[in-house]
């Protein structure tokens, strides 16, 4: 019963939380607008100039998308990085503490039976 319920409590921490689904939404969101905006500003600038000013034209159009992606990118970096501190513990680290706690409830229990039974 023990078992599962520690099974149960990994496979929740390992799955993403709904603020890290809305999170990566909202930057494929900003992602999309921005390269959208691109690519309207480059199809209807191209046939006026080279290819290369049509380029820089469109992402100097498009720089307020530009900044609130990257923007966003950086918040969400940031914001894991926090995580990761207030964790502060690896993965491994986890696992390993998970795994101790497991041996503790079968291993010293069968050599405590094992040894009444022998003496």
């Amino acid at each position: 019963m023990r078992l599962m319920l520690s099974l149960l409590v990994l496979l929740v921490a390992w799955l993403p939380s709904a603020a890290d689904e809305k999170a990566t939404a909202g930057l494929s969101s900003l992602e999309s607008r921005w390269h959208g905006c691109v690519r309207d500003v480059y199809d209807r600038e191209r046939s006026s100039q080279s290819k290369a000013a049509s380029q820089l034209s469109a992402l100097d159009a498009c720089k307020e998308h530009e900044d609130a992606y990257v923007a966003a990118i950086l918040e969400a970096q940031a914001a894991e990085e926090k995580a990761a501190r207030r964790e502060g513990r690896t993965l491994t680290a986890r696992a390993k503490a998970w795994a101790a706690s497991v041996l503790g409830y079968v291993v010293d229990p069968v050599s405590s039976w094992l040894d009444a039974v022998t003496h």
